[in-house]
């Protein structure tokens, strides 16, 4: 075989290996309200056929669009047969293509190093962890690195369809999430520096020569035609592209601190170096971090990363330093926002672990090098199995985030449980009261009932069946209920409690129902209170 084909079976091995660590057991953990809020909307579209751009929330519709695929091929005919499975399928295809997208840039970074980094991107447990997530996050980080690919191509081979490549993965970076905006300027900024660095060790270079005017004019234009169809929904919304840019008015007020998500600038970097919470399991990405610093030394410094093309190299240097400042620097911070300059210290990682081998002296101590680099990668694959398996709901997890408690599938449980009591079965009234909507992912769960209310307090004629009340309205619901109820507890989410009202007569078939099953029966009349002590 030849060198070439030996690295692209290395990569389609270590993409096949990261396939098989993410894709079992999608539906093991429940659903997180972002998620639940994702899935809402893809159910829409592929209910109603109906998307609608919202510049305050939600992202782009890139997410939406993508999961149709998966839906239709789910074998699900609504919203309500669908499953988790189906929707996190997409970040899935998404993480592993991370790797395929390795492929382009073999020449750029070496083709050692670029296996190395897929290997490191398949284990990490940041990018195994939310690549089973459906949320925006890993397609902006797929189309960030396919932008950077084509953009490689193109500036290798000047032919114009690597341009349309480019252009048309900008777009799609644009119509995924407003962060993009990040990206796209560590992007310039990379450029700009790399220009410079060259300049300044006396190696000018012609930007004419690498880069036709018309062809970034085509980019330029299939990018926004990519963006301006998605954003006006396949041309049904023309208020969406208008949308697209206003939105940044919203999120940039978001942006400027003094909120929840509001975390220090070192939040990021000290959740990767190492953290470990009440008593848990330690976490950390040390070893990608530690080999990054070691391939952005190497690709600064000329000639000493054989194999590479110091360009793309020293460009990724550039862009993951650029990318990693500016999210430093927002006070907004959510876990799952590191990914985009960890993608970066991946790449960067395979540079320097190929870097420190090379720089050791005897065929021994390399092979010693290479069992340790292989340790260090083990470690991180076990934790990857640990946050995505036995510790993915566990607040111990630092990736774990707000997120749903299992108890919830409860509530889920008992619903469908009412359902089977009742003659109105799906059709049951369920009136789900929180204040400002915080019961997600609980629409998700009650998906397949047809008569669900929500409201912020309780209505004014509140009875029902079932009720789904948050803890901080129930003394003012209970005020308002003329029923009887049988009431129930379960979390939402950490120290977030919801009741469960479930109607007397309800509640006392589905217990007649239960010991009918096993076999017992006992009257359901109230029993006289015993007689009082003397």
């Amino acid at each position: 075989m030849t060198r070439r084909a030996i690295f692209i079976a290395s990569i389609l091995i270590v993409a096949a290996g990261a396939l098989a660590f993410r894709l079992p057991r999608l539906d093991l953990r429940p659903l997180h309200g972002d998620e639940a809020v994702n899935a809402f909307k893809a159910g829409t579209l592929f209910d109603r056929g109906e998307h609608r751009y919202d510049p305050h929330e939600y992202h782009g519709p890139t997410l939406y669009y993508g999961t149709l695929p998966c839906l239709w091929l789910s074998g699900a005919k609504s919203f309500a047969e669908s499953t988790e499975a189906a929707y996190r399928l997409v970040p899935v295809a998404c993480g592993v293509g991370l790797i395929l997208l390795l492929l382009l840039v073999g020449d750029g970074l070496g083709r050692p190093a670029a296996i190395v980094a897929g290997v490191l991107t398949a284990v990490s447990p940041a990018m195994v962890f939310y690549s089973r997530y459906y949320i925006h996050e890993m397609l902006l980080v797929f189309f960030t690195f396919a932008a950077i690919a084509a953009g490689w191509r193109y500036a290798w081979s000047r032919k114009a369809g690597w341009a349309v490549a480019a252009g048309a993965a900008l777009g799609l970076m644009f119509a995924t999430k407003e962060t993009w905006v990040f990206a796209f300027a560590a992007m310039g900024l990379a450029i700009v520096a790399k220009l410079g660095w060259r300049r300044w060790w006396g190696y000018p270079i012609n930007v004419r020569a690498v880069v036709k005017g018309r062809h970034l004019a085509l980019a330029g234009g299939v990018g926004l035609v990519v963006s301006f169809v998605l954003f006006s929904s396949f041309f049904t919304n023309w208020r969406g592209p208008l949308d697209s840019v206003l939105a940044y008015a919203n999120y940039l007020k978001r942006s400027d601190g003094a909120g929840l998500h509001d975390h220090p600038w070192n939040y990021y970097l000290r959740m990767l170096l190492f953290t470990q919470n009440a008593r848990g399991p330690w976490w950390s990405e040390a070893l990608i971090m530690a080999l990054a610093a070691v391939g952005f030394v190497a690709v600064m410094w000329r000639g000493s990363v054989p194999g590479a093309t110091t360009p793309l190299a020293r460009f990724i240097a550039f862009y993951t330093l650029f990318l990693t400042a500016i999210y430093a620097l927002i006070p907004y911070k959510t876990p799952w926002c590191l990914l985009g300059f960890l993608q970066g210290m991946t790449l960067l990682a395979g540079v320097g672990a190929v870097v420190l081998v090379r720089l050791v002296p005897t065929h021994a101590l390399k092979a010693v090098a290479v069992l340790l680099l292989a340790a260090g990668g083990w470690q991180l694959a076990s934790q990857a199995y640990r946050a995505s398996f036995r510790f993915c709901v566990d607040r111990r997890n630092p990736y774990v985030y707000a997120h749903t408690s299992p108890d919830l599938l409860n509530v889920a449980k008992r619903a469908e449980e009412m359902a089977t009591v009742s003659p109105e079965g799906h059709d049951l009234v369920i009136k789900v009261i929180s204040p400002e909507m915080d019961y997600w992912p609980l629409p998700w769960y009650l998906r397949r009932f047809r008569r669900v209310g929500y409201w912020n307090a309780p209505p004014d004629a509140p009875d029902a069946p079932m009720l789904i009340a948050s803890a901080d309205v129930q003394e003012a619901l209970d005020k308002k209920l003329h029923e009887t109820y049988e009431r129930q507890i379960f979390g939402l989410r950490p120290t977030v409690h919801l009741v469960v009202y479930i109607r007397e007569d309800l509640w006392r078939e589905f217990i007649r129902k239960q010991q009918e099953k096993a076999g017992i029966r006992v009257s359901l009349k109230r029993l006289p209170l015993p007689p009082p002590a003397p």
